[in-house]
């Protein structure tokens, strides 16, 4: 059952109404004739004992001496197993459990040409299988859902839980001994006439696959420790990322604090390398690389410049000047004055221990005696505050033809020792 049982002398089940329902359509009346078990049932069609059988699967050994009529009832098969046993994958997922399989059904025919590895233990019926399954002889049993599905329920087996389906699917019809083959053309119109409503009836009244569900919390568990496993892993790694980024903040800060401090130091270094530690003002090296370019300037433009060097040359040298002010400060007092009484474009540098020059771009040597003269009244005043006294003499020479920085500097050096003979303070021009 459901398929089809004889209970005191009468058949019941599925097979059962649809035969009745294609007497009724064909007008044939049709014998029952009891058997013990399925390989009977085989033995007495293909014998001509009886002409047709009522339900069963097409296959290759069948066809040889049977011919079927259209499905007229399609169900699944499936795997059953102790309820401890995982999900099987269909027959692949056997491995080596031994399966029991109904002697004489289609599921032997097919397991021997498709799955001829798996360990196979013949029963006489579907109940004797579930028997030697409770008993533990066979691991894993196989047949129809609605058949096994009710040897369950009608012994009430609680540990048995179905653990897989299992190809193929039960396609159920007439088998007819080929020597009345001519019966299956009105059997295929008679079940083609069987209307759809009375088909669901059937399955409906005798349809008893009930679902027992109960209650499985391993999942729930797993599934919670995993999401606090989840959880404690975000907090962890924001934590360990707001750790890296206040560490890259402190990084950048200090990479920032270095950077200005390299910036101030190669400003320093800079400004150390063109200009005089003590005045503040141009270093040698700077200006002989402007009074170089102008020589440039002037050899392709001709315009003219004028170079002026200014030196200390008082019997108070600073060398000598008095104890509270010493040779700096009389050095940044001089500086200062220059600063204070050169153009714009004019460029003042500290050239030697006590001789300062001035390049004068553009200047003609009359335009850059003008400047000179404002020195020699400016200098003295400056270190006037200083309570000391200072005297200078300043050479003025005009750039000619041909002339590098030292020849400039030669002519404005022999105007300077000029205004030394006549008695300092002065100012003169080379020739």
């Amino acid at each position: 059952m459901p398929y089809e049982a004889v209970r005191n002398g009468k058949h019941i089940g599925i097979s059962a109404d649809y035969l009745k329902l294609v007497a009724e359509i064909t007008g044939y009346n049709f014998v029952l004739v009891p058997t013990e078990n399925w390989d009977q049932t085989l033995a007495y069609v293909e014998s001509g004992t009886c002409m047709v059988a009522a339900m069963m699967n097409s296959s290759p050994s069948r066809r040889r001496f049977l011919v079927f009529s259209q499905p007229y009832f399609e169900a699944p098969n499936v795997l059953v197993a102790r309820d401890d046993t995982s999900i099987l994958q269909g027959y692949a997922g056997i491995g080596d459990r031994l399966l029991g399989v109904v002697s004489g059904y289609r599921h032997a025919e097919y397991l021997a040409r498709y799955y001829p590895g798996i360990n196979v233990e013949y029963v006489e019926s579907e109940s004797d299988g579930l028997n030697k399954l409770a008993s533990g002889e066979i691991d894993v049993m196989v047949g129809a859902l609605l058949s096994i599905n009710a040897a369950i329920i009608s012994r009430d087996y609680k540990k048995f839980a179905i653990v897989g389906y299992a190809e193929p699917y039960d396609s159920l019809r007439f088998g007819v001994n080929k020597q009345y083959a001519f019966l299956i053309p009105k059997l295929n119109s008679a079940i083609s006439a069987i209307p759809e409503s009375r088909q669901v009836d059937i399955y409906k009244r005798w349809n008893n696959v009930r679902v027992i569900s109960k209650s499985d919390y391993s999942l729930l568990i797993a599934v919670l420790i995993i999401s606090i496993m989840f959880i404690g892993m975000l907090i962890w790694r924001r934590r360990i990322a707001e750790q890296c980024r206040r560490q890259i903040i402190q990084k950048n800060e200090e990479i920032e604090t270095l950077q200005l401090s390299l910036l101030d130091k190669n400003r320093t270094l800079e400004f150390l390398s063109t200009h005089d530690l003590v005045t503040g003002l141009y270093n040698r090296n700077y200006i002989m690389h402007k009074a170089e370019e102008e020589i440039s300037r002037f050899q392709r433009f001709h315009s003219p410049a004028s170079l002026i060097v200014v030196e200390l040359v008082s019997s108070a040298s600073p060398a000598r000047a008095q104890a509270r002010h010493d040779k700096d400060e009389v050095l940044k007092a001089v500086a200062s004055a220059c600063l204070n009484s050169v153009r714009e474009v004019d460029i003042a540098a500290r050239l030697v221990s006590e001789q300062f020059i001035i390049l004068c771009p553009q200047t003609e040597i009359n335009a850059a005696k003008v400047l000179a003269d404002r020195l020699l009244a400016a200098i003295p005043k400056q270190v006037e505050a200083l309570d000391t006294t200072l005297q200078v003499a300043i050479g003025i020479a005009a750039l000619k033809e041909s002339q590098h920085f030292p020849e400039w500097y030669d002519d404005a050096c022999r105007a300077l020792y000029q205004a030394r003979r006549h008695g300092c303070h002065k100012a003169c021009t080379s020739g």
